[in-house]
């Protein structure tokens, strides 16, 4: 988490390095608050928390509100291009 005043986004200069939306998992509660504010950010997971869309957009207006709205702070900004999936089973 952030320090008092410090930004939550990491920015980087690119497009290569647009930055990317992230739950923590350990601290989501599940609200929904990001899902209505940034549906194209978030997906519901199985476990009724939110999780970043494998396929999101680079992060915009809606990802920031979603991050700002949250009331646990489990989403965050990263610069950097989306993380691998899972790999493929067999």
């Amino acid at each position: 988490m952030p320090r008092e005043g410090e930004p939550r986004t990491a920015r980087a200069a690119g497009p290569e390095a647009a930055a990317r939306v992230f739950v923590d998992p350990a601290l989501c509660i599940g609200s929904g608050i990001c899902l209505a504010t940034a549906p194209r950010h978030f997906e519901p997971g199985g476990d009724n928390r939110s999780r970043a869309r494998p396929d999101a957009p680079a992060s915009d207006e809606s990802a920031e509100d979603a991050a700002a709205l949250c009331p646990v702070e489990a989403i965050g900004l990263v610069a950097g291009p989306p993380a691998p999936g899972p790999p493929p089973g067999p």
